[in-house]
C-alpha cells in the first residue's frame, strides 16, 4: 500500500511505533509513505543526521519524498542520482529513504506518479543574509532587533528551492510521453488557484495569511492544471491538512492512504 503525508521539518514523530499504532492501517515491510517535502532529514552534517539516518532505517516501511523549500540542497546534491521505478532518484538509505527528483514519472505498485518538490520560503520577511558578506554581522543585529524572520544563504536557505528551467521542461518532456496522462501528482507546494482557494477560506474565517505568492513553480503547477489529467495531487507547504477538492488534498501531519480524501 501507498500512504502520503506532509511536513516533517526533521521531526520524525508521526513515524514512532506509539503513534503507528494510533493509525487505521499497520505500516508493513511493502508499504511506502510519501512525504510531500520539508521532510528535513538532510539539514546539517552532525550527530542528529546521523542518528535520525540509522532510526529512520529501521522503519518497518519506505520512505519517498520530494524536496521541500526547507532542504539542504548541498547536502541533497552530494548523493549520485540513480534510475528507480522509470524516473530519477537519490537514495538516501539504499532502497530504503528515497528521494524523487523533480519532473519524474514513477510507477509504484501499478500506479503512475509525477513528482516535482520545491516551493517558495515565506519565511523570508527579513531577508536572506550572506555570511560572506561584509556587513553581515550588522545584518544580523538589525534584522534580529526587527523581530522580522530571516534565513542566512546555504544556513538555512538555498536558491535551488525553486527549479530550473530545464528542470521544467524535463517535467514537461516526461509528461508529454505519457500524454499528459498520470494516476496521482506529488508536490511540495500547489498551482496558483489552490493558493487562492486556500487564501479564500482563510480569509472567510478571519485569517488573512497574504503568504501565498505565484512564482516560476507554481506557475508551472497552473499551467499543469489545464493540461494534465490525474486523479488526485497530495502537496504539503501550507501546514494543515485540508481537503480542498475530490482531487487537491493539502497533508500536514497526517498519514493518509493514497486515494484516501483527507476532510477535517
Amino acid at each position: 500500500m501507498i500512504y502520503v503525508t506532509g511536513d516533517c521539518h526533521g521531526d520524525f514523530h508521526r513515524f514512532t511505533k506509539k503513534q503507528r499504532n494510533k493509525l487505521p492501517f499497520q505500516l508493513t515491510e511493502s508499504d511506502y509513505v510519501v512525504v510531500c517535502g520539508d521532510f528535513g532529514l538532510l539539514w546539517a552534517e552532525d550527530e542528529t543526521f546521523g542518528y535520525n539516518l540509522k532510526w529512520l532505517s529501521r522503519l518497518p516501511f519506505k520512505i519517498l519524498w520530494v524536496q521541500g523549500n526547507h532542504e539542504n540542497y548541498h547536502m541533497i546534491a552530494k548523493y549520485p542520482l540513480e534510475e528507480w521505478n522509470g524516473g530519477k532518484v537519490r537514495h538516501i538509505v539504499k532502497d530504503k529513504v528515497i528521494l524523487l527528483e523533480r519532473g519524474q514519472v514513477f510507477t509504484i505498485e501499478g500506479k503512475t506518479f509525477f513528482t516535482f518538490g520545491g516551493a517558495s520560503s515565506h519565511d523570508i520577511s527579513g531577508g536572506i543574509l550572506d555570511r560572506n558578506s561584509p556587513t553581515y554581522l550588522q545584518d544580523y543585529k538589525r534584522v534580529s532587533r526587527s523581530g522580522q524572520p530571516f534565513r542566512v544563504l546555504n544556513i538555512s536557505w538555498w536558491r535551488e528551492e525553486l527549479p530550473t528551467k530545464e528542470e521544467l521542461e524535463e517535467g514537461r518532456m516526461n509528461l508529454e510521453q505519457m500524454g499528459y496522462h498520470i494516476d496521482y501528482v506529488i508536490t511540495h507546494c500547489a498551482s496558483n488557484r489552490i493558493q487562492d482557494a486556500l487564501e479564500r477560506y482563510h480569509m472567510g474565517i478571519g485569517f488573512n495569511t497574504g503568504w501565498y505568492k505565484q512564482d516560476i513553480l507554481t506557475n508551472f503547477f497552473e499551467e499543469l492544471e489545464d493540461r494534465l489529467q490525474y486523479k488526485k495531487w497530495f502537496c504539503g507547504h501550507y501546514h494543515e491538512d485540508f481537503h480542498i477538492d475530490d482531487k487537491h488534498t493539502i497533508l500536514y501531519y497526517k498519514i493518509a492512504a493514497l486515494e484516501e480524501e483527507v476532510v477535517e
